[in-house]
């Protein structure tokens, strides 16, 4: 049996609660996304119609409510555990998801954009140049959100422009960070990983390398 109260036993139980802080996190972000994970699972097995476009519509809709809103709120709630230290994040989440549909505006604007990219995606599959071209445009549409995503969830003193400007190896590794779980999500179909950490591991990743505010390293 291991006793917790050895050095080794206070780093197992330090490893454990910060666990369950990133678990905490990131499984409120897969209740408001589950609808949106199953829509884009439906979209994805259908060709290119009229559905596909009215499917596509919706997804769009959710994204501006659920989706994009939510990973502001990641950042937020990343950084109150920052500063705050281990413990559950869950029903902080969905109060800082509440409170991020505020920016109504910004939300449809990044909604309207992956739409947009995922029915020219589904039009040009197939086609290397123009596919390229889209797969590309998504990748830097990516990395915009994250960086408004971190401006707006932890009220950064920078702006979006400043951030751009100072920390584009930073954007770009951040961005890697999200598409290579996003990777192990989709192609090695760790579902797992979408209920447990993927979210909020790229946060956190990202909210560490942007260099925020960290007042309790647990």
């Amino acid at each position: 049996m291991i006793n917790l109260k050895t050095k080794g036993g206070q780093k197992l139980l330090t490893a454990g609660n910060w666990a369950w802080s990133i678990f905490t996190i990131n499984f409120a972000w897969f209740l408001i996304n589950f609808s949106v994970i199953l829509t884009a699972i439906i979209l994805g097995s259908i060709n290119l119609s009229v559905s596909f476009v009215m499917i596509n519509l919706i997804l769009t809709f959710m994204l501006a409510i659920f989706t994009i809103p939510s990973l502001m709120a990641s950042f937020k709630t990343v950084q109150d555990w920052q500063i705050n230290g281990n413990a559950s994040y869950f029903k902080k989440q969905f109060a800082n998801w509440i409170q991020m549909l505020k920016n109504f505006k910004l939300n449809v604007g990044f909604a309207f954009m992956f739409g947009v990219l995922i029915l020219l995606n589904k039009t040009f599959f197939g086609f290397v140049f123009p596919h390229m071209f889209v797969l590309t445009t998504t990748v830097i549409v990516i990395a915009l959100l994250i960086t408004e995503s971190f401006q707006i969830g932890t009220n950064s003193d920078e702006s979006f422009i400043e951030l751009c400007l100072d920390h584009p190896v930073k954007i770009l590794g951040a961005t890697a960070i999200f598409i290579a779980l996003l990777i192990l999500n989709l192609v090695l179909q760790l579902a797992f990983l979408i209920v447990i950490c993927s979210i909020s591991l790229s946060v956190y990743f990202t909210y560490r390398l942007f260099g925020g505010r960290v007042e309790k390293n647990d």
